[in-house]
């Protein structure tokens, strides 16, 4: 006792040093605690403690708020089953038509559809039994069956062929079908995760990898050329899947080579079938360089900052005769500025605005000619 006496004499200012330091780490850690109850998260809108919080970024709607970075693998996990799950509603199998078979046997097999074996699957589009599938039926349609999640089985009564995306629309008679939203085009972006489904109810988690073009530097009023890419190849599995985002809402469709149509491509289909019944796609009729895709050599020239300039390609050219583009008087070299005040540059492609309109309808068109302005009215017509 002696000892720890004599100790604490000749050495009491280290033995104050650290009574100090441990009352001042317990002080901290009480005031963190404190501060992360009452004050920070909710004054200041940051997280203490390891959370990580996406609600104000890119996965806002995607419901991303995870409480430990350790949790991160179990967070997404739940998020993309909760996707999952409140999409497959909205995708339907496509079978081959089954005549009953008349026997005296309780159980007869053949009068059962395999659930596991469809031909082909599909998306519901509106609620009144419009369906997207990449399955060509438009000539075959009387010899197949659609059956929803629920086992309803529907008989298909029209089917169209999109001449634009080569998908097919067909048509059954239902009401109240559940249908998903389709993401707008400024909330797709690349590194998003997405969610590739099928019918069977596989899936496939992945992130936007961007959009690839095809056809060259010139590009038609009157078809597209993007395709969504993801970071991983469909498997065979997923072709003619639905891809989502975690929010539920439809980034695009595979077709039967695992190619990826995105969302918006069938905006205007949709909105013709609503009306009319059938896929009346627009017809404008130039060839066309995005400017966004080029730099000039010695960078003096405005002229070429924005827009589009209507230009010819290898096989086609700039105004083709007797368009809606030829009758409103545009000619080759005229750059097109915006249409109906949407500026056009890589992210609005002019393909992209034109095709999301229906036939008939009027627009007018910004456009710069000989370092004038001039606004040009037309009106579009339906491709024939």
């Amino acid at each position: 006792m002696r000892r720890v006496k004599d100790f604490f004499k000749k050495h009491n200012l280290i033995v104050l040093i650290i009574i100090s330091l441990i009352f001042g780490l317990g002080g901290g850690l009480v005031g963190e605690i404190t501060a992360q109850a009452y004050l920070a998260d909710s004054w200041y809108g940051f997280s203490s403690f390891g959370n990580l919080d996406f609600s104000n970024g890119q996965y806002g709607d995607q419901g991303l708020v995870i409480s430990n970075p350790k949790n991160v693998i179990v967070q997404q996990d739940a998020k993309v089953d909760e996707t999952i799950n409140s999409v497959s509603s909205s995708l339907v199998g496509i079978y081959k038509k089954q005549k009953p078979v008349k026997s005296n046997q309780l159980f007869i097999l053949d009068n059962f559809y395999k659930i596991n074996e469809p031909s082909g699957q599909g998306f519901i589009i509106t609620s009144d039994g419009w369906i997207v599938t990449s399955q060509a039926l438009d000539k075959s349609y009387n010899d197949y069956a659609v059956i929803t999640k629920d086992k309803k089985i529907y008989q298909i009564d029209k089917a169209v062929v999109d001449n634009l995306t080569k998908f097919n629309f067909i048509h059954v008679q239902a009401r109240d079908l559940p249908v998903r939203k389709f993401a707008e085009d400024q909330r797709v972006k690349s590194g998003q995760l997405a969610v590739a489904v099928n019918w069977l109810g596989s899936s496939l988690v992945s992130a936007v990898a961007g959009f690839s073009r095809t056809g060259g530097l010139v590009k038609s009023s009157d078809s597209f050329s993007e395709k969504l890419l993801l970071n991983d190849k469909l498997p065979p599995e997923f072709q003619g899947s639905i891809i989502f985002n975690l929010a539920g809402e439809a980034l695009g469709l595979a077709d039967d080579r695992g190619e990826i149509e995105p969302i918006n491509h069938f905006g205007g289909a949709v909105k013709s079938l609503f009306k009319n019944k059938t896929s009346a796609r627009i017809y404008l009729g130039i060839n066309y360089i995005v400017l966004d895709e080029l730099a000039e050599v010695d960078g003096q020239n405005s002229r070429w900052q924005k827009g589009v300039i209507i230009h010819r390609s290898s096989k086609a050219p700039a105004v083709r005769k007797d368009s809606p583009a030829d009758k409103a008087g545009l000619r080759e070299g005229d750059v097109i500025i915006s249409v109906d005040d949407v500026f056009l540059n890589k992210d609005n492609d002019l393909a992209d605005v034109i095709q999301d309109r229906e036939a008939g309808e009027v627009i007018d068109l910004v456009v710069l000619r000989n370092d004038l302005e001039r606004e040009v009215r037309l009106r579009l017509e339906a491709i024939k």
